[in-house]
């Protein structure tokens, strides 16, 4: 994996937004319905913070707040922690690392543009679910040579030619199997 791509390689520009004014549970709603951990909080159109699922089970749920009637704004995290959409991959792990969070904004020109996570991260750098062999994926190239499972499970597609059924999950990877030759499973005398 190349830590020196730009982070708006791989960043996401679709930002899940709620209102400041909205409660944790429409902001929960609308975050689970997207199956994301994060939610930025706008406030007169401009992202002013983010509300995540720690924020919500810290600050609302063990402090014994109503979802329903406690604000956004109340528990988001603000300001915004964000990058330049200059900064490279490295940067932005760089500064989420010192930081102790799991997701920044990409800015450009003063504007928030995009978001970049630690699963962007995980998705460039993966292993064969088989083999355990690193899966370079590199972003706009072809991924072929690999094989994807509905489940998100990646193969080498030899490796799904040998397995055939996802390990993960189970569902048929590909129609064309691959059998060993006797001499590649047979001990040498």
């Amino acid at each position: 994996m190349s830590l020196n791509l730009k982070v708006t390689t791989i960043m996401n520009r679709d930002i899940a937004a709620v209102d400041a004014d909205s409660t944790v549970e429409e902001a929960a709603r609308v975050m689970a319905s997207r199956n994301i951990g994060a939610i930025a909080v706008k406030r007169g159109g401009e992202i002013v913070g983010i509300m995540t699922e720690r924020d919500v089970l810290k600050r609302v749920v063990a402090a014994g707040r109503d979802p329903r009637t406690t604000r956004v704004e109340e528990v988001m995290s603000s300001p915004p922690i964000s990058v330049d959409s200059n900064a490279t991959v490295g940067e932005a792990v760089d500064l989420m690392n010192r930081r102790g969070i799991r997701r920044v904004f990409v800015r450009e020109g003063g504007r928030i543009v995009g978001i970049f996570t630690q699963r962007d991260v995980l998705a460039l750098m993966r292993v064969c679910l088989y083999c355990l062999g690193e899966i370079i994926r590199t972003p706009g190239a072809p991924s072929s040579g690999l094989i994807g499972c509905r489940c998100g499970a990646l193969y080498h597609a030899d490796c799904a030619r040998t397995v055939v059924y996802c390990i993960d999950c189970g569902s048929k990877l590909v129609e064309l199997v691959e059998y060993t030759s006797p001499e590649d499973t047979m001990a040498a005398d």
